[in-house]
């Protein structure tokens, strides 16, 4: 990600980030998860471009993960071109919750800990949030300066997806970045079958659905290197935490050690 995550040194001008929020329920499963997609630029008008070459249009058309795909082919192009955004457009950062009510200020937390990361800090970033994460926005603005750090942030509360459209990609990463949580708890048992060219070794391949999901999305996790020696077999492994994880206290033992299991590091080796 160009300009985002790379800086000349005699580069003293600070650039901005845009951060867009959304959250995935999963009580059932005993916890919530939201996502921040985080990208260098407003992605609006290639997420237009995106959408029109797959016979929907933005301003009429909002994407929602929730939606039923399996017989709409056109929904299923939209679907893994908008991953395809995320894995070459954004970076992502996660938090864990139990309960609703949580789940606004644990982001805030989150954000304050994604800023931090050195690619990110003592820069001015724009951050959107999705509808409904607090009681009002007088409370979330008061929780924002309860929490501190933030001042480098232009937060805009109670957003509409509709018109902030990279609400929709953090949409995409809640849902998958929950079904891997899900998965990680050991609740999933679905299995789905590679469809790639006849000549790829993985077509016809059965996999597991959160192993499907975590090959998808895993280098775009927000991260640092793990200090290793590059000999080393671990070098291939990187941290999410402490920049692009925060787990609650409110969560249950179970699914916090879930969370750091499947969040806390990723690894970006080969897999064949």
């Amino acid at each position: 990600m160009a300009g985002l995550f790379w800086r000349r040194p005699s580069d003293y001008i600070p650039t901005m980030a845009y951060f867009y929020l959304d959250d995935s329920k999963h009580h059932p499963h005993g916890f919530s998860l939201a996502a921040f997609a985080i990208c260098d630029e407003d992605p609006h008008d290639e997420l237009e471009a995106l959408f029109a070459k797959c016979g929907f249009d933005l301003t009429t058309y909002e994407y929602k993960s929730s939606t039923t795909m399996s017989d709409n082919p056109n929904l299923q192009r939209l679907r893994d071109t908008l991953r395809g955004f995320v894995r070459s457009k954004c970076k992502i950062a996660v938090c864990v919750v139990d309960g609703d009510k949580n789940i606004g200020p644990a982001s805030l937390a989150l954000l304050k800990k994604a800023t931090l990361h050195p690619t990110l800090r003592e820069q001015r970033h724009q951050v959107f949030f999705d509808e409904g994460l607090f009681s009002s926005e007088q409370a979330a603005i008061r929780t924002a300066a309860e929490i501190g750090g933030l001042d480098d942030c232009a937060i805009h509360f109670e957003q509409d997806s509709r018109r902030v459209s990279g609400i929709q990609i953090a949409d995409l990463i809640a849902h998958t970045c929950g079904t891997m949580l899900v998965d990680a708890l050991g609740r999933i048992s679905k299995t789905i079958v590679v469809d790639e060219p006849n000549d790829s070794v993985y077509h016809g391949l059965e996999i597991e659905l959160g192993f499907e999901m975590w090959a998808g999305i895993r280098y775009a996790f927000l991260s640092v290197g793990n200090g290793g020696d590059i000999d080393d077999e671990d070098f291939a492994v990187v941290l999410v935490e402490p920049y692009g994880l925060y787990v609650d206290s409110s969560a249950s033992s179970e699914v916090t050690e879930a969370a750091h299991n499947r969040f806390g590091s990723m690894y970006l080796g080969c897999i064949h």
